[in-house]
């Protein structure tokens, strides 16, 4: 199913004729903060085997890091926009690969979580991009932890076209002893994202499936 279904979307980039965009900006927001900050290498690994290899001319990644500041232009981890030449692509992804593990190997816990800051850097350079379709790809627990004076408000149409994916979220210490507290979480983001203007919203627990949803989403 998850091979047919990118030879479809494959198929689709090839030989379109109804007009339409199928470049597709990716922006990944990667947690580095309390309990998430081990999971760096695990992140780099699915990005590597589930997100690089299905990009092709045309699409774009942005890496953010989200850490007790998010919404500073020094985040952004990554932003590269794939050649048109294919032999050019290939070079980039590779490049990609190397920086993805750099990343992972940096040391370094941050003391407080502005996932909204992070949400809202990659907004603003996902409106510049005109592609096809927009995602965000959100690595964390989930649980945000702003610095005192801090202020983040996500505006109603913040997420406007933009479908955002919430991945591998962390189970902390207080969701093992009360699941539903886990389920109310992410129940917030949603209404939170949608009530932004979102196009669609998704909690992905298995990696697997990513690749197939990205697909989906062109």
């Amino acid at each position: 199913m998850r091979a047919a279904t990118l030879l479809a979307v494959a198929g689709l980039l090839l030989g379109c004729t109804d007009g339409r965009r199928y470049d597709q900006a990716i922006c990944v927001l990667v947690d580095v903060s309390g309990t998430y900050a081990d999971q760096k290498g695990e992140v780099a690994a699915i990005l590597k085997r589930d997100v690089l290899p299905a990009m092709v001319p045309g699409d774009t990644l942005l890496l953010i890091r989200i850490d007790s500041e998010s919404y500073e232009k020094d985040n952004i981890e990554a932003l590269v926009t794939l050649d048109a030449r294919p032999s050019r692509a290939n070079a980039q992804k590779l490049a990609l690969a190397r920086r993805l593990d750099t990343f992972a190997a940096r040391e370094g816990n941050s003391e407080h979580t502005d996932i909204h800051g992070a949400m809202m850097l990659g907004t603003d350079y996902l409106r510049e991009l005109d592609s096809g379709s927009r995602v965000i790809l959100v690595f964390s627990d989930l649980e945000q932890d702003l610095p005192a004076g801090t202020r983040r408000d996500i505006e109603q149409g913040e997420f406007e076209g933009i479908d955002v994916v919430a991945m591998n979220v962390k189970r902390l210490q207080h969701d093992n002893a009360d699941p539903g507290v886990f389920r109310a979480r992410l129940s917030r983001w949603e209404r939170e994202v949608t009530g932004g203007g979102a196009r669609g919203w998704r909690a992905i627990m298995d990696a697997s499936q990513l690749p197939v949803h990205l697909a989906g989403l062109r």
